[in-house]
């Protein structure tokens, strides 16, 4: 219900006058979207989140396969706790303590000077797209290993052993058995990183600077305003682009095998 008004509002007239809606069927919002750079933020967001995403899988795949392959069950759980126990506090500490970390005066730049790499703390550590980067994998990394673990336990272990007794190598083995097994988890779990850190806010303000540009950011200074046909407008125009893209994903990498079991 909340969806459908949202995309029914996004069609109404804004008043300036009065601060409200008028429903009146209008396209002057979807417009508007063009207006003081919002597409570029658009697609800056969904590069910020392409980026994240990418780079999650690219660290939380081989934990996954560690997760899966190399631990005995106990350190399973050890490694399993130890993605989950950061999120028992708020996100907002979460995001804060990275400042403490990539600071002029925190302990990236301290002990870069002890060791003499740099004579002065590094300013591009913090308040730069690298600092946001850095939140939004950290914020976000267990969302890829939880599927990737799914679709890990649909491989079955014969194929693996038939694989090693017809001579093929760790490697092959990984980009001709394992990875093709696993595409359903990883792009879900690619979507899963994606979808969210398109819609973040808090990693970019607190990483990134008051001024950094991002979808939500955007969505709350139109809001300031009650201009809430433009709000849904541009709510709108992000959901239907995700949406497409889970259904093509869908398609492609057939995200329903995940819940299949094996024949």
């Amino acid at each position: 219900m909340p969806l459908t008004v949202i995309l029914v509002w996004s069609f109404w007239t804004w008043d300036p006058a009065t601060y409200w809606i008028q429903p009146t069927l209008s396209l002057d919002a979807y417009a508007a979207i063009g207006d003081a750079g919002r597409w570029s933020v658009i697609v800056g967001s969904f590069g910020k989140a392409f980026l994240a995403a990418f780079f999650c899988l690219l660290v939380g795949y081989p934990s996954a396969m560690a997760i899966h392959f190399v631990a005995t069950p106990r350190w399973s759980f050890v490694l399993m706790a130890a993605f989950t126990i950061p999120f028992f506090t708020s996100y907002l500490i979460r995001a804060f303590s990275w400042r403490l970390v990539l600071g002029r005066t925190g302990m990236v730049n301290n002990f870069l000077m002890q060791i003499g790499l740099i004579d002065e703390p590094l300013d591009w550590l913090l308040f730069s797209d690298f600092a946001v980067m850095i939140g939004l994998i950290a914020s976000y990394l267990p969302f890829v290993i939880f599927p990737l673990l799914l679709s890990l336990r649909k491989v079955e272990p014969n194929f693996l052993a038939a694989s090693q007794d017809l001579g093929a190598g760790f490697l092959r083995t990984l980009f001709t058995i394992i990875i093709p097994l696993t595409k359903p988890g990883i792009f879900a779990g690619f979507l899963f990183v994606f979808i969210m850190a398109a819609g973040s806010s808090t990693e970019v303000q607190m990483l990134g600077g008051a001024g950094a540009p991002m979808i939500s950011i955007m969505i709350n200074d139109v809001m300031r305003v009650v201009n809430f046909p433009l709000a849904f407008a541009i709510s709108a125009v992000v959901i239907v682009a995700l949406f497409t893209i889970v259904l093509a994903g869908n398609r492609v990498f057939g995200l329903t095998k995940m819940f299949e079991d094996f024949k």
